[in-house]
């Protein structure tokens, strides 16, 4: 049996309240400008951030959890930025599993079922919570076709995060702001009673 107790993982182990020196540089989307640098010097600003990017609508159990632990690594990129990029991987993987589990047996892949989304299930920049409160343009960017025409840029960067590596380039701004809405949009919240 070994004897961990000596262990160095986790021994002088604190989390930093502030990061006064080396701030959190995020890209996220701002009314009127889609990728601004936001940083974060103390951790009570960025858990507000990651929280705000919890799901509001009638999601299933299963997908929420797996979606709520995408948003505790986020949140763990207070420690180490470059876990973000994790983060948005296991994002892209949530929003893949919430429209498998809504729509089973009708996708093959995650380009397809976004194809199937903007053309025919009704996602539109205004049934989407990022556009509304930054002016955002989405839609046009979910189906925008790369250069060397590969697909999607929502697909393209599962597959680059997947398959490339996932730490030659900064973080995505609005990913998952664009997540959580798609995945909203696809479970509302139930329609509120009217009855008196």
């Amino acid at each position: 049996m070994s004897n961990f107790e000596n262990a160095p993982l986790l021994l002088d182990f604190s989390i930093p309240l502030f990061r006064d020196s080396n701030s959190l540089q995020f890209p996220r989307p701002v009314v009127g400008q889609p990728a601004a640098i936001q940083q974060f010097t103390d951790i009570a600003d960025w858990r507000k951030y990651v929280l705000d990017l919890r799901l509001s609508g009638s999601v299933p159990e299963i997908s929420r959890r797996k979606y709520d632990q995408v948003l505790r690594l986020l949140f763990m990129a207070w420690l180490d930025d470059s876990i973000i990029k994790l983060a948005e991987l296991g994002a892209l993987a949530a929003l893949e599993g919430a429209i498998k589990a809504r729509y089973p047996d009708k996708f093959n892949g995650l380009e397809a079922a976004l194809k199937y989304l903007v053309k025919s299930g009704g996602v539109t920049d205004e049934a989407l919570r990022v556009f509304r409160e930054t002016g955002m343009p989405v839609v046009q960017n979910i189906l925008r076709t790369s250069k060397n025409g590969s697909g999607s840029s929502l697909s393209e960067i599962r597959n680059r995060l997947a398959h490339g590596d996932p730490f030659e380039i900064m973080p995505w701004a609005g990913l998952f702001e664009v997540v959580r809405d798609l995945i909203d949009f696809m479970y509302p919240p139930p329609a509120e009673s009217t009855a008196s």
